[in-house]
């Protein structure tokens, strides 16, 4: 009997154990003595741990912030965590702003917020991390460089660039002005320079072969002062499903780009990924050829193309016309990709919408360019490429699949439990032998 409960005694101790560190905040490190308030009065105090960044990063690559902060304090109290980003100029203009959890911390607690961000332009950048907690804030700054990623990336062997692969599949694409679009592709092996998250440890293990093909136009005419969008079809035409894919731009001069969606998490094979790369051309530009370069990157390689951006004076009319095919030719394409989502299983409900909406706005500017009203044509196709944005984003969001997150115990607390159990285990092996040697002394004074 004595035996069991000294067992449940210590089974007791291992869960009280185990209920606490799980309870209880993750205290490492070291305490300083001026740490220590032995007030008996409640007082809000808190620090920052540690701010982790990496101090020099490629032009695209996410970078990943962790910021650990300490409650000194005696009482409980609710942080929020904000970090602005900015770059080193005149105004120190603030690019990026970055919350973190909101969270409740007991006295002694720490909180460890992960923030990310993805730097666009090459340069120093700045930056500023806030925590607020009660009425009081708790700061730290930091830096970091961005050097450019062309300058660092060797281009695949046998890349040769837009239209120029000699197993291109498909050298058809969309209208509009130059020609039509222009195929480019290629066989991939693996690529370890890009800097591109693997995520082998989120899917299965996969062999085959890597086959990619582009499609986009090899020229775009823009006026000074308009916008414009570049459409890139990525098809994945070989036996691999590709996953975290990403289109990065870059163009000589003053033009503004914005490309959509930010990433697409899984193309299977067969299936198309479409991005939008909208061309924003100030007033004042100077009308020449400017090169607009991109590479589509994934976690088993990467592809380059080039588009020649052409500024200049332009008839309004032909200008239109083209946005009018352009626009035509995704909406097709669109269409097509949500048959494949809709024998896949998907809920294409707003993709439809978006689609439909797109193509409900170019039909009316069809006709408004029919009888030259074409300041409403212009109206008509800004409805439009919003809609066609929209859509496109949608399509990367049901061509992504979620991930499992599971979460385990630290490490410490199962050697804790162990070593309990171990000694628990000891303990009564001891007793037990305890007794049998009582009991056969026993035996041997009675004879």
């Amino acid at each position: 009997m004595i035996d069991n409960k000294l067992f449940l005694f210590f089974i007791s101790i291992s869960l009280g154990l185990l209920l606490f560190t799980q309870i209880q905040p993750s205290i490492t490190g070291n305490i300083l003595l001026s740490e220590i308030n032995v007030s008996i009065s409640p007082f809000d105090n808190g620090r920052v741990g540690y701010f982790s960044y990496p101090e020099e990063i490629t032009q695209y690559s996410r970078m990943i912030i962790d910021a650990e902060f300490i409650n000194t304090g005696s009482t409980s109290y609710t942080k929020n965590t904000l970090l602005q980003i900015g770059a080193y100029d005149d105004n120190m203009t603030v690019l990026a702003n970055r919350t973190g959890l909101t969270t409740s911390i007991m006295p002694g607690g720490r909180s460890l917020d992960t923030l990310r961000y993805t730097p666009l332009t090459y340069g120093f950048y700045w930056m500023h991390l806030i925590v607020s907690y009660g009425n009081k804030t708790a700061d730290a700054w930091g830096s970091f460089y961005v050097s450019p990623y062309y300058s660092i990336i060797i281009p695949p062997e046998g890349d040769g660039g837009s239209g120029g692969s000699s197993d291109s599949e498909g050298t058809g694409g969309g209208a509009g002005s130059g020609g039509g679009a222009g195929g480019s592709g290629g066989s991939l092996g693996s690529s370890g320079g890009m800097g591109v998250p693997s995520v082998s440890d989120l899917s299965k293990s996969d062999t085959g072969r890597v086959l990619v093909t582009l499609l986009h136009d090899n020229k775009v005419y823009v006026r000074p002062g308009e916008l414009s969008e570049v459409y890139v079809i990525v098809n994945n035409t070989g036996t691999m499903t590709l996953r975290q894919m990403m289109i990065l731009p870059r163009i000589v001069g003053n033009i503004m780009l914005d490309a959509q969606p930010m990433n697409v998490q899984t193309l299977k094979s067969g299936q198309s990924a479409i991005f939008m790369i909208t061309l924003d051309v100030p007033r004042d530009i100077e009308n020449r050829t400017y090169p607009l370069d991109f590479k589509v990157i994934f976690d088993k390689g990467n592809r380059s193309g080039h588009v020649d951006v052409v500024v200049g004076p332009l008839a309004l009319d032909e200008s239109l016309l083209n946005s009018i095919l352009n626009y035509r030719y995704i909406i097709n394409r669109l269409k097509s990709e949500t048959d494949i989502l809709y024998f896949d299983g998907k809920n294409i409900t707003l993709i439809e919408k978006y689609v439909d909406l797109a193509d409900s706005n170019l039909i009316i500017a069809e006709d408004e360019y029919d009888v030259a009203e074409y300041e409403s044509v212009r109206k008509s196709l800004k409805s439009t490429r919003e809609h066609l944005k929209d859509a496109v984003i949608e399509l990367a969001k049901l061509r992504s699949e979620g991930t499992l997150i599971v979460f385990a115990p630290t490490i410490w607390l199962l050697i804790v439990l162990v070593l309990v159990m171990i000694v628990s285990f000891g303990v009564v092996y001891i007793h037990k032998r305890k007794i049998k040697n009582d009991s056969v002394g026993t035996e041997d004074e009675s004879l």
